[in-house]
């Protein structure tokens, strides 16, 4: 496997340096919007520079936008810059976000979302080019009765080997159980069948979310109760394959801020999410990091700096080198930002058109996705977003 990754990245690198074929100077690409479409927003870019998110395409209706789908569209190579529709698992798809999710891609080119089958309800959704767009299915599909009612599901993630997806599964009163797909289709092809197991979650916090997933099989994610309290968690591979186990994330030694989320996990089992007030109205960018070698214990919360002028900000996405990509926030703005997880105390602002944007999302080449608007070639519009990504520097 490792082989395999070492030869993607090669590959990757090897574009990266011969094939800008219409990257403009300075390393950042303005894709804007799906041609014809009001609004794209960038959630995840894998190590070969495909960037993928949700946005409008034609037909634009009377509301002023069209139907939603997920889209691609590769940076480098023979085909840079050409947009690539996902599709969708019936045609008239909803002109809005069902609920929040996440679009991801692996190094394989796995793509996973989620869609609204002709019963109605939103359904996880994992798409190849060989494929096309497989219908990934809800907990009420396994004939268990306790999950008779959770109909809906989204897939939030996948790992760079494209071996894993997770997210959730949600019922009709809005609870979220954790899952996680695996294969099970043929050893060594293209999964055209996944099969969806629950999570464990917390008995006072029962209502639970998956986000990312590593390559070690590594799940972080969050649990709540639908009322006031949430708590960042990760799942950690059962021996011998026998499911997973949770464990809580330590909160923060503040108790001006107990709540936590946890967004992003790497290869090295790094955690990075948030700590919140008790109202939810202060959000702090926070990193866990393991302990033990196999990963079941966890660090306190590590403070990451805020950027001077800012008064909050999520820590979203992250690498197998260690940097962080969300964004921040005071009064009057709302940028991108980035930090790294060898200096906690380092911060900074991503350069990037635009009087507003966020990163979920950053690479093995430091390549970052971007959301962002308001500028001269993203003027704000019903959503006011375009995507777009760019060439973080070292540090």
């Amino acid at each position: 496997m490792r082989k395999s990754l070492s030869i993607a990245f090669s590959a990757a690198l090897l574009i990266s340096s011969a094939q800008l074929t219409w990257a403009q100077k300075g390393k950042v690409f303005e894709l804007g919007t799906y041609p014809g479409g009001t609004w794209f927003t960038t959630e995840s870019i894998n190590d070969l520079g495909v960037v993928v998110g949700r946005g409008d395409v034609p037909p634009i209706g009377d509301d002023g936008v069209g139907y939603t789908h997920a889209l691609a569209v590769p940076l480098f190579g023979p085909h840079a810059g050409e947009w690539i529709d996902i599709g969708a698992l019936r045609g008239d798809q909803s002109r809005g976000w069902e609920f929040e999710s996440l679009t991801q891609i692996s190094n394989t080119g796995l793509v996973v979302s989620h869609s609204t089958p002709p019963d109605g309800y939103v359904h996880g959704v994992a798409w190849t080019k060989e494929t096309g767009m497989v219908d990934l299915g809800t907990l009420a599909d396994t004939g268990d009765p306790a999950y008779a009612d959770y109909k809906s599901s989204s897939a939030q993630g996948t790992n760079k080997l494209g071996t894993l997806i997770v997210g959730l599964s949600q019922n009709t009163d809005g609870y979220s159980l954790p899952v996680v797909w695996t294969p099970a289709g043929k050893p060594g092809g293209p999964a055209i069948v996944w099969k969806i197991h629950g999570l464990d979650t917390i008995a006072e916090l029962p209502s639970c979310q998956a986000w990312w997933v590593n390559d070690s099989g590594q799940i972080s994610g969050v649990c709540g109760n639908m009322v006031n309290a949430v708590t960042g968690v990760v799942w950690n591979p059962r021996a011998e394959g026998k499911g997973w186990k949770l464990t809580p994330l330590p909160p923060s030694p503040d108790p001006d801020y107990p709540e936590s989320n946890a967004y992003g996990i790497n290869d090295r089992g790094e955690i990075t999410g948030v700590v919140m007030s008790t109202d939810f109205g202060i959000w702090l960018p926070r990193l866990w990091k393991p302990l033990d070698r196999k990963r079941t214990m966890y660090s306190q919360p590590i403070e990451l700096a805020l950027p001077g002028g800012f008064t909050g900000c999520e820590s979203v996405g992250l690498n197998d080198l260690g940097d962080i990509v969300g964004d921040c926030w005071n009064d009057t703005q709302d940028l991108s930002a980035r930090w790294i997880t060898a200096d906690p105390t380092f911060s900074e602002i991503i350069k990037f058109p635009g009087s507003w944007g966020y990163s979920w999302g950053v690479n093995n080449f430091r390549i970052g996705a971007v959301t962002y608007a308001d500028s001269k070639n993203c003027p704000a519009d019903t959503y006011g977003s375009c995507g777009g990504a760019v060439q973080l520097p070292s540090k």
